[in-house]
């Protein structure tokens, strides 16, 4: 039993960060600021986290999941700009109803399956686009303004935020 809780707690002070993280969601999410719900979410995060290393990750969040506050900054803040971006683009064609509604099939030069899935979830995210598929690095993403037939199918895809992708996931390639 004491290994079983050394392991435990070892587990806890190991993602500690992970654990602050999900605290500050679950505060977020709540919309208050009160000792009751600041336990209420260290506990949840607790148990978030021992359960995942327990059954579903077998290994550490940090080496799995983390990403680089500066490349995590940089993402977000143009992630922004391209929801905003998007959502301006997309308003004449819900108005006039000069939407191309088609799926394109694209290719992302992205390798690593954490940073394809980030991708896939920001095109989902930017207005007039939504991931349906992905296999590999291969998406498939309904587009509300299809790319003209000469153009690169690519152009659905966000790609200032596949550049910031790949630059990290080439700091990741020279790490190994």
């Amino acid at each position: 039993m004491k290994t079983y809780m050394n392991a435990l707690w070892e587990d806890i002070v190991d993602n500690k960060e992970v654990i602050l993280l999900l605290s500050l969601v679950w505060l977020i999410l709540f919309e208050q600021l009160t000792i009751g719900t600041a336990l209420t979410g260290v506990v949840m995060s607790i148990l978030v986290v021992v359960f995942t290393d327990r059954f579903l990750l077998k290994g550490n969040y940090e080496h799995s999941y983390m990403i680089g506050l500066g490349t995590l900054v940089k993402y977000t803040l143009r992630l922004f700009i391209e929801i905003f971006i998007a959502g301006i683009d997309v308003i004449p064609n819900i108005i006039t109803g000069n939407a191309d509604v088609q799926i394109i099939t694209c290719e992302t030069k992205l390798e690593d399956e954490l940073l394809i899935d980030i991708l896939a979830n920001s095109i989902t995210l930017t207005p007039g686009t939504v991931t349906v598929e992905k296999k590999g690095s291969t998406l498939q993403v309904l587009a509300l303004s299809a790319p003209a037939e000469d153009e690169d199918p690519r152009g659905v895809i966000p790609l200032k935020l596949e550049d910031i992708l790949l630059r990290y996931e080439e700091t990741l390639d020279g790490k190994a």
